[in-house]
């Protein structure tokens, strides 16, 4: 049974609660009924300091006023439910938001009256050969939707890891039906916690959610792994706070602010918002735990990667120019009038372009900014777009659309991609290999 979250009084007479509903990406959101209602020219665009407000593109207000949808729809682990499916060119993990706008007159009458019952569908996507759907997805809850100037606009959140089960019936365009089982997410905890005396554990800590206060009480930790033949090290592997602590250090250069450090939130935080081949991140929605996920992610983060044309491979950009224009991260989903999807990746400066048509502020993703199109100088490929503004601070960037450009890794990876992933893969599965065999 699908749990619809409601709060009760003694959820409200609990100073310390925070309704599941408030909580994006890790972080505690101040979003209210009365919040809602606002206009848009209520919000300002900067701070104090002349700083753009990240939380504007979070709220995708170019999409206009809608009416909120109620509910906070979460379903039983290893439950199985038959829902509508839409296909879309992007991806979408727990915790973050997808825009979407309906021109198709027949998908909007399917959508609409599939609203009136039912708020959740489920985000599907292509496989790593591009031939055929991906058996993994994840459920959506729509919390804003409405009919605006001929098209059905909707926001919706991502919530729970699902597979794909049986055969897909093609309700038309992106819109299919499918029968999907929800993937459980188990609690993560120390590989050592159930082999040690209860009065051991009382008196000398052995983990800690925070690694930090491991290393600090790393005497009382051997005391509990005094009983076992290989090294204390092996068994950090598997304390997921070893492997938060590496991915907030690693990321820290990049928007360290907005990293959450949940494991949970953190795991797909990464697979969200990092530059990652299709391939990787297709794996990573497949990982059973956040542990798992934690410990490729980290292997990801260890390689050299360029941001290159997608149709020419020329330099256009790299991860050391990547910042956040956005409370979700470097990496958001936004949608033009058209319809259209784009996975933008914003940068702080880029090669190899040139512009096209004068600025607009039409639909701007980022209010108060003016957005002109890129195409790429060796090729014409169409990359992003340059924002610029003379109020708002940084007075321009650049959003490099994620079909425009493709994620180069250096030292051989598309040579051997495949061998090596798999090797990967396996060896985050339980697997030894070789730590020659891994290049790290």
């Amino acid at each position: 049974m699908s749990d619809q979250e409601n709060w009760g009084e003694d959820d409200d007479n609990d100073p310390d609660y925070v309704p599941p509903v408030e909580i994006e990406n890790g972080h505690v959101t101040s979003t209210t009924e009365d919040d809602s209602e606002s206009s848009d020219d209520d919000v300002p665009t900067t701070s104090t300091n002349g700083e753009f407000n990240t939380d504007l593109p979070t709220a995708h207000k170019y999409l206009g006023k809608l009416k909120h949808v109620s509910g906070y729809t979460l379903y039983d682990d290893g439950e199985t439910l038959e829902v509508l499916a839409i296909y879309t060119t992007t991806m979408v993990f727990p915790g973050f938001t997808l825009p979407l706008v309906m021109n198709n007159y027949s998908e909007m009458s399917v959508m609409q009256t599939y609203i009136e019952k039912n708020s959740v569908f489920v985000l599907i996507c292509a496989n790593s050969k591009l031939n055929g759907l991906f058996e993994y997805g994840v459920t959506m809850e729509i919390f804003e939707a409405q009919v605006r100037n001929n098209a059905l606009h909707i926001k919706a959140k991502g919530r729970q890891r699902c597979k794909l089960l049986g055969e897909l019936k093609n309700w038309g365009g992106q819109l299919k039906q499918v029968n999907v089982k929800i993937m459980a997410e188990p609690e993560i905890t120390s590989p050592i916690c159930n082999t040690q005396m209860y009065t051991l554990k009382r008196l000398r800590p052995y983990t800690s959610k925070n690694y930090c206060d491991i290393t600090k009480n790393y005497k009382y930790r051997r005391y509990h792994l005094c009983q076992y033949p290989i090294e204390s090290w092996v068994y950090d592997k598997y304390e997921v706070s070893y492997y938060v602590q590496l991915l907030l250090e690693g990321l820290s250069n990049y928007v360290g602010e907005y990293i959450p450090s949940d494991p949970v939130m953190l795991s797909y935080w990464f697979a969200q918002n990092y530059l990652l081949l299709h391939e990787e991140r297709l794996h990573l929605l497949q990982l059973n735990s956040a542990l798992e996920r934690l410990r490729m992610e980290y292997k990801f983060l260890k390689r050299v990667r360029t941001i290159r044309c997608s149709g020419c491979d020329v330099e256009i950009s790299d991860p050391t120019k990547v910042f956040a224009m956005s409370k979700d991260g470097i990496q958001s989903n936004y949608v033009n009038p058209g319809g259209h999807n784009y996975e933008t990746v914003t940068v702080t400066s880029a090669q190899n372009f040139q512009l096209e048509g004068k600025p607009s502020k039409q639909f701007s993703w980022f209010p108060g900014y003016a957005w002109t199109i890129m195409h790429c100088k060796n090729c014409g490929k169409h990359l992003g777009w340059r924002f610029t503004s003379s109020t708002s601070k940084p007075y321009c960037f650049y959003g490099l659309a994620k079909g425009g450009i493709k994620v180069d890794i250096e030292g051989g990876w598309h040579g051997t991609k495949l061998r090596i992933f798999t090797a990967i893969f396996e060896e985050t599965r339980g697997t030894t290999f070789s730590r020659d065999y891994i290049p790290l």
